[in-house]
This record gives structure tokens, C-alpha cells and sequence, in this order.
């Protein structure tokens, strides 16, 4: 869509205006706006209306009231997103809080991803949203097996991405410490780093070889019998939400049906999830050539897949793949008001997940 330099000019100040005060944006106001009047000279107010009009017509500004001024639309958003938004510079601070909030020695994926959205929703203010990867792109870690006496053993699986499942279990006869051992040993031996979609196929007869002991085996085998039916219940909706009372700050959620639809959007973790896959897993490069982290993406109201469930309309996701090792394990970003700061969404989102990318190749 091409533009005059003034219509530009004037899209990108009601843009800004309404992004800081909520406020539509007039013509009055418009004409002796000093960031328009220091390129432009002096403008008249007919002149703007004309402009606005024609902004208007293009699809992005709206007029909500006969009397009112100019709000952006979604199509205005992408627009300024798109040909105007400069992330702004980070701060020495900001890098400084996400090198100690988000630091090695990090347990799993999952604790990285909690610190990673806490400090987000510190830095800008709006909810941070994480994916947890799905459980076709996690893999098995290790397992325990514990006595709890009389008669029971309590079975703990702890998955690459942190998803640690219970499960208790009764075996009729006393089981030794070395038969135990024995066992554990066995099936870490089995599973370790094994894809959880391919334990969920798996039978025990494929991989019992080597064990002859009877008491052995039946215990061996009931263990993989869990150990099968967790795997096979961890789900692939898997959504950390940090930070979301900080919507319940924003005008356009002071309305209780607006503020109650965006509450249950962010407790919908199928929904979330589907805002948040997939992102674009491109490049980005620095001037020496050194390659950097993905570039971030952004959504915006109606583009989302989900538009149609009451509040995603007015929500955009400023956010970025993340993995190790070249692959792609899920998103980190900010679910914020369509009338977000992209440019500091923009800005720290990427260095964000930068410190993420770093944590995550020493687990």
C-alpha cells in the first residue's frame, strides 16, 4: 500500500497517540502536532481531515463516534508494524536483569521458561506466554522407582523438558533393593533420551531382551506399563502464563465482559496453543555475519488463527521460536492489547530469547 510521506506521518502520531493515552486522535489536534508541523510546516485541520479520510478509507483508521477522531485498526497496526516500527535500543539494565533473572544452572526447560516469562512480563509490562514443548519433541530423561512401605512403589519419570509424572503402584511380593536397582538401571538404560511418541509405541516384549529373572521381568514390566500410560497422558498443550494480571491495567479491558473473555482465554491452553504455533523459524544475522537468534514475530488481532474466539481479536503476540540445537521447541513472547508498545515488545522479546537460547544448550 503506498502512502504520502504526510498520511505516514500522520498514521504513525495517531498510532503513538493512541498506544499511550487510549484516546482517539482529531483532526485539531493532528494539525498542530509538532512532530508533523517540524516536517510539514503548518497544516490546516481541512487538510488533515482530508488525509484521515483517506487513511479511512484505506482500512487503517477507524471512526468509532460521529464526533470523534481516528483509532488505529488491525490493518493500520501491520501497517506501522511492518513498513515503520524501530525497536527501540535495550537498556544496560534491562540486559542485566535477564542475565540474572535467566542464568545457568537451570533444571529443565520448564524452569527456563518460567524465569524467561517472569522477567518479560517484568520488562514490558504486558502477559508473557511460553509454549512447553510438545510432547512429540520432548524426550525421557530418566526415572526412579521409590519404595513406599508396606507394599508400594512410587514411580517418577522426569522428561528433557522438565515434565516430571507420578505414578504409585502395590507389588504383591517384597521387592529387594539390588532387584530394584536392577530394574531402574534397566529401563534409564532403555529410555534414556528416547522421544516420548516412540515410548508411546513400544511394547515391552521389544525391549525386554536381556532380562531372564521372573520376578525381575514382572516388576521391569509393570514399570514400563506406567511409564507408557504417563508418557501417553502428558499432553501437547502445554502453556506457561506469567504477568496477566497487568492486562486487568489496560483501558480496553476496564469493560468486566472484555476483561472476563481475555481471563478465559489465558486459562485455555489449547487455545493459547494454537496462538503460539507455529512461528516463522527464520534467521537473523549481525553485520559481522555472526548468526543470531530467530527473528521475532508479530501477530495482530484478527491475523491470529483463533480470531474467532471471543478476545483473541483483541489481542496481538509479539514472539519467537525457541530450541537447541537447530530445532524448534516451542514460542516465547508477550500476548498483550492490540494497542501494545510494539517497539519495546519488539526490542527485548528477541534478547529475551537470546539468554533463553544459552541456558537451554547446558541442560
Amino acid at each position: 500500500m503506498l502512502l504520502k510521506p504526510r498520511q505516514r506521518a500522520i498514521l504513525a502520531v495517531v498510532i503513538e497517540h493512541y498506544v499511550e493515552t487510549a484516546e482517539p486522535v482529531g483532526s485539531a489536534a493532528l494539525s498542530s502536532h509538532p512532530l508533523l508541523t517540524a516536517v510539514f510546516g503548518a497544516v490546516s485541520a481541512a487538510t488533515v481531515r482530508n488525509d484521515l479520510a483517506a487513511l479511512e478509507e484505506a482500512g487503517l483508521l477507524s471512526h468509532p463516534h460521529t464526533s470523534a477522531g481516528r483509532i488505529p485498526t488491525d490493518s493500520g497496526y501491520r501497517y506501522y508494524v511492518d513498513e515503520m516500527l524501530k525497536p527501540r535500543p535495550v537498556r544496560a539494565a534491562e540486559r542485566a536483569q535477564i542475565r540474572s533473572n535467566i542464568a545457568a544452572p537451570l533444571s529443565s526447560v520448564e524452569d527456563a521458561l518460567r524465569e524467561a516469562t517472569s522477567t518479560l512480563a517484568q520488562l514490558t509490562g504486558y502477559p508473557a506466554v511460553a509454549s512447553l514443548p510438545a510432547a512429540r519433541l520432548d524426550t525421557m530423561r530418566h526415572l526412579q522407582i521409590n519404595k513406599v512401605p508396606p507394599h508400594r512403589l512410587m514411580l517418577i519419570l522426569v522428561t528433557a523438558a522438565g515434565q516430571i509424572e507420578h505414578r504409585l503402584f502395590e507389588f504383591e511380593n517384597e521387592v529387594s533393593a539390588t532387584r530394584l536397582n536392577t530394574v531402574v538401571n534397566f529401563l534409564n538404560k532403555t529410555i534414556g533420551g528416547q522421544p516420548l511418541f516412540e515410548l508411546r509405541a513400544q511394547s515391552f516384549e521389544s525391549v525386554s531382551e536381556g532380562l531372564h529373572d521372573e520376578a525381575t521381568i514382572a516388576l521391569a514390566r509393570r514399570a514400563w506399563e506406567l511409564m507408557r500410560q504417563s508418557v501417553g497422558e502428558i499432553s501437547d498443550e502445554r502453556v506457561i502464563v506469567q504477568g496477566l494480571i497487568t492486562l486487568l491495567d489496560e483501558p480496553e479491558f476496564s469493560d468486566i465482559d472484555r476483561a472476563r473473555a481475555a481471563m478465559r482465554l489465558f486459562e485455555d491452553a489449547e487455545v493459547l496453543s494454537d496462538l503460539l504455533r507455529p512461528l516463522s523459524p527464520t534467521e537473523q544475522y549481525s553485520g559481522s555475519g555472526e548468526k543470531m537468534v530467530r527473528a521475532h514475530t508479530i501477530v495482530i488481532g484478527h491475523e491470529h488463527a483463533r480470531a474467532d474466539h471471543p478476545g483473541v481479536e483483541r489481542l496481538s503476540l509479539v514472539g519467537i521460536s525457541y530450541g537447541t540445537d537447530g530445532e524448534v521447541l516451542g514460542t516465547v513472547g508477550v500476548l498483550g492489547p492490540t494497542r501494545m508498545k510494539y517497539g519495546e515488545a519488539a526490542a527485548l522479546v528477541p534478547v529475551l530469547a537470546a539468554r533463553l537460547q544459552q541456558c537451554l544448550e547446558t541442560l
